[in-house]
């Protein structure tokens, strides 16, 4: 069982995530991964030690908030589901092939792969506007399942529930813009749902044993307080903020993610 110590992180990052997520729909691994690179060395340990179960326990932790997104978005009618059918077989079979490299990789690799998401991500949210006018790509059925490998996989390896690179599918494939979010939520669950079977039977067995409360490379535990902590403050956010509050939020998440590359490459 986690410490009190390590409780209280999990619920700030928990409510963190949860709260920011509602407000401007961000992948909040992106700020639970920075956090605890930061934070995990005041308990003597190291992501460079805990990289495999920090990310697996991460992604799982997400799991509900994106099946609740994606049903109450079912519900609505507001998802692409032809698009979601054809590209969501590759996503999950790399979503299982991503756990099981994940398992397999240095944290140089993982540092690599990490920091181009997020410099993706970065460029994603700074030229929005240029991406929506951008040309459609007309997407052979025959590629879906390549596409869709290559998504899921580049997305657990970078320690990500798929959402970046699924938001760029959508754009370039021009889905209607009602129906995005929804899409994106899915492909969110397909994938963070396919990775957790792999995290569950990685293919290099963890080396921790001084804690309890494994699955796999998945510790329970902290899964549930990290799961729980986003869930509330996603439900208790959902809906509210203003354009203002949003657009400063998303201008806040830019220097974040900017000051945590500098800080992982840095130090």
């Amino acid at each position: 069982m986690p410490t009190i110590e390590m409780i209280i992180l999990l619920l700030f990052i928990g409510a963190t995530t949860g709260s920011i997520t509602a407000l401007i729909s961000i992948a909040p691994t992106l700020i639970a991964i920075p956090a605890l690179y930061l934070f995990l060395p005041i308990f003597g340990y190291s992501l460079n030690e805990f990289m495999l179960t920090a990310v697996a326990t991460c992604i799982t932790a997400f799991i509900p908030t994106h099946l609740f997104a994606w049903i109450h978005s079912m519900k609505q009618g507001a998802v692409d589901s032809q698009h979601l059918i054809r590209f969501s077989p590759g996503i999950a079979m790399g979503g299982v092939i991503g756990a099981q490299l994940l398992s397999l990789i240095s944290f140089d690799v993982f540092k690599i792969c990490f920091s181009t998401l997020v410099v993706i991500t970065i460029i994603g949210m700074m030229f929005r506007s240029s991406l929506s006018k951008s040309k459609n790509l007309a997407i052979h059925k025959s590629t879906a399942l390549p596409i869709g490998l290559i998504i899921g996989t580049s997305s657990v390896i970078s320690g990500h529930c798929g959402s970046v690179l699924a938001y760029g599918l959508e754009k370039f494939n021009k889905t209607d813009t009602r129906l995005s979010t929804g899409t994106i939520n899915g492909f969110a669950v397909f994938t963070s749902i396919a990775a957790l079977i792999g995290f569950v039977f990685p293919a290099k067995a963890s080396e921790i044993v001084e804690l309890s409360g494994f699955a796999g490379a998945i510790h329970i535990p902290s899964m549930l307080i990290l799961g729980l902590s986003h869930f509330a403050f996603y439900l208790l956010c959902r809906d509210r903020g203003n354009a203002l509050d949003k657009k400063v939020l998303s201008i806040g998440f830019i220097v974040f993610l900017a000051c945590s590359l500098v800080r992982l490459w840095i130090a």
